[in-house]
């Protein structure tokens, strides 16, 4: 990590959303039978994000959510994603304010059309790397390993929103097949990602595909070198080769977005204490609100 001590953080909204609601999916009931509008992932991503931004002392900030199922990866290929449930209900009624949550917290939150959450967070750490910015990048996301660098760390959420896998340049290969940050999407392109339908190519697993990588390189040096492998393997490689390279430019994260901003754009402040009391008052949520009281001390310091 830089020297520096300028320090930001990349937050996946989408990613810790789920989260929250699924660590707390147990109280729906409680609401259900109330007849009142669920709170759980709201509470609790209002919680994560302010425990977050007190642990350390961060310049810049971001939230960043998906804007909608159809992006520039689907208009691609329309199985992108594809078989994902859709959105819990009780879920969708608290996403507005989710949503709108960061801004009261002092921290920017958007998503933009087209786009993932994915594509904010890869161009945001691009301008803060750019200025030698540090970046901290909270997700469960695993193609955002492809973003590690001598700045960027990931702090890959493991367990409920608590437990963390701290992923950096100096730890990268023991955690991910000894390779490095560069190859990610190369490995995704032979080995796939179920999680976004994408499917690599048929017959060949992990431990081959980063056996291959190790040896040359990327996808690219795999095909130019494809005489010296296996004849199975040769034949899978040809049958599935627009496949791989497919699933290659799908997995890669869009780092352009915001070439032309400022850093200021992402400059974070003071939380708003008084909207947040309006809002831990409109749902009744007595923990955060004492929560929010006690890191308000915090500010006045």
């Amino acid at each position: 990590m830089s020297n520096n001590n300028r320090k930001a953080i990349a937050i996946d909204g989408n990613s810790l959303l789920y989260r929250c609601f699924y660590a707390t999916f147990k109280q729906l009931p409680y609401y259900a039978q109330h007849n009142i509008q669920p709170t759980n992932a709201l509470n609790l991503f209002v919680y994560s994000i302010l425990k977050l931004l007190t642990s350390n002392k961060y310049d810049y900030a971001i939230v960043a959510f998906d804007h909608g199922k159809r992006t520039f990866r689907t208009a691609k290929y329309d199985l992108y994603k594809d078989g994902r449930k859709p959105m819990p209900k009780e879920l969708v009624v608290q996403l507005p304010e989710i949503k709108m949550s960061p801004e009261l917290m002092g921290v920017l939150g958007m998503s933009l059309e087209n786009y993932e959450a994915d594509d904010l967070i890869g161009s945001f750490a691009k301008l803060m790397n750019k200025n030698n910015v540090s970046v901290e990048i909270y997700s469960s996301d695993r193609d955002m390993l492809q973003l590690v660098n001598e700045l960027n760390e990931i702090k890959l959420i493991k367990t409920g929103v608590s437990v963390f896998d701290d992923i950096n340049i100096d730890n990268f290969k023991t955690k991910f097949f000894e390779l490095t940050p560069n190859q990610v999407v190369d490995y995704k392109g032979i080995a796939g990602d179920s999680s976004d339908h994408l499917k690599g190519i048929a017959g060949i697993g992990p431990k081959t595909a980063a056996s291959l990588l190790k040896q040359y390189g990327s996808l690219e040096g795999i095909y130019d070198h494809i005489n010296e492998l296996p004849a199975k393997i040769q034949t899978k490689m040809n049958d599935y080769k627009q496949q791989a390279f497919d699933c290659k430019e799908l997995a890669t994260i869009y780092k352009d977005l915001f070439n032309e901003k400022e850093l200021d754009m992402f400059a974070t402040k003071l939380p708003n204490f008084d909207k947040l009391f309006e809002l831990t008052k409109k749902h009744n949520l007595n923990f955060l609100d004492s929560f929010i009281r006690n890191i308000q001390t915090l500010y006045k310091k």
